[in-house]
């Protein structure tokens, strides 16, 4: 199979060939990985011989809250041993709410230190919101990805979905009590939340006028093993529906991205019209082999990923090569769509020596495709 942006088109189209498209996935030669020493070896041999969906996120405004009377405003600071605390803050609402992440050194991804929603009081609160704005999308960003891009691939947009949106604002155990004790509150602040990032997407798929995957995340949080299929369904089904039904409109392949167990509801998925599903992280993160994922597609979509990105970081070439060659062998014969890919994307900076290799060898194994 050719790599690069004609891949993907191939596929679409259900055009298979082999070997597979190769993606390492995230890798962004353009961007951040770019500018990494470490990483110079793994770009430029992407660049060269695979194809690339390097992430862009055009909706950054938190919660999806827009500018207008109500806005969430942002400030960075950084401490004396080079982490970064950035904290985001509700304003025009008439009470003082904010959330904080931070950075560590040597790692580029931002975690939680302190959540929107703490106590019923603040909970209420964002209820009794009115008059949001909902959050514009950078469709600039979008095109000046798809240009820089070019024949290598296409621009994988990233949005988060409403649910995972909602979790990231409560104590995590919290949030879970709270959709089993008071569903009619969780389910209010989701319609709300739903509302907005739809419009974003619209919005992006209508004027954006140049070709881009749309990539919904946090899928996870609604799906086993924290949730059954019934209340992934119940909590996410009509908002994963409303979604394909846009991108179909305009011509966009959406893509469906879920760690974790997806065992029960890929089907699910696949009938909801969803040109990809990703990433299918092996046993024991996940429980779907490339197999059984290629087998219940049955061509409907592309199944995307099969190696765990913790055997790239941490084990030997001996265990990744086993790991490549099995996705290979599983998908070689089907005569369905695959692109073979790791599970998440590199953040980790410097990259050890032993990741890189084993990066390299991933990539050059499936290119051959044996």
């Amino acid at each position: 199979m050719s790599q690069g942006r004609q891949a993907i088109f191939d596929l679409l189209e259900g055009k298979v060939s082999w070997p597979p498209a190769v993606v390492p996935f995230g890798v962004d030669p353009f961007g951040w990985h770019g500018e990494q020493e470490s990483y110079k070896e793994v770009c430029e041999f992407a660049l060269k011989n695979c194809t690339l969906l390097p992430k862009v996120y055009p909706f950054s405004d938190p919660l999806a809250i827009g500018q207008g009377e109500v806005e969430i405003i942002s400030d960075i600071e950084e401490e004396t041993d080079g982490t970064f605390i950035r904290r985001y803050e509700l304003t025009g609402a008439g009470r003082e709410l904010y959330m904080e992440e931070i950075q560590t050194p040597g790692d580029s991804s931002w975690k939680n230190r302190k959540r929107w929603i703490e106590n019923d009081d603040d909970f209420d609160f964002f209820l009794n919101l009115t008059d949001i704005c909902p959050s514009e999308p950078d469709i600039q960003a979008v095109r000046d990805k798809e240009k820089q891009v070019g024949k290598h691939g296409l621009p994988y947009i990233e949005t988060l979905d409403p649910f995972y949106t909602i979790c990231e604002m409560f104590p995590t155990d919290e949030f879970f009590i709270k959709t089993r004790t008071d569903i009619d509150r969780i389910e209010k602040l989701l319609s709300s939340t739903s509302e907005r990032i739809i419009y974003g997407i619209e919005k992006l798929c209508r004027q954006a006028k140049c070709p881009f995957i749309l990539r919904l995340i946090g899928a996870e949080m609604a799906a086993a093993p924290f949730m059954s299929r019934e209340s992934f369904l119940r909590f996410e089904g009509d908002f994963y529906k409303q979604v394909t039904g846009i991108t179909r409109k305009y011509g966009i392949p959406a893509s469906f991205h879920c760690h974790g167990p997806v065992q029960d509801i890929m089907d699910d998925i696949w009938n909801m019209g969803y040109s990809f599903i990703e990433p299918f992280e092996p046993p024991p993160n996940g429980n779907v082999m490339i197999d059984e994922a290629l087998s219940v597609a049955g061509g409907r979509g592309i199944v995307f990923g099969g190696v765990d990105d913790v055997v790239i970081n941490s084990c030997g070439p001996d265990e990744l090569r086993r790991s490549v060659l099995r996705c290979l062998d599983y998908a070689r014969d089907t005569g369905q769509p695959f692109i073979l890919s790791q599970s998440s994307t590199p953040f980790s900076d410097p990259l050890t020596d032993s990741a890189r290799d084993n990066y390299l060898l991933f990539l050059k194994l499936g290119i051959k495709g044996k």
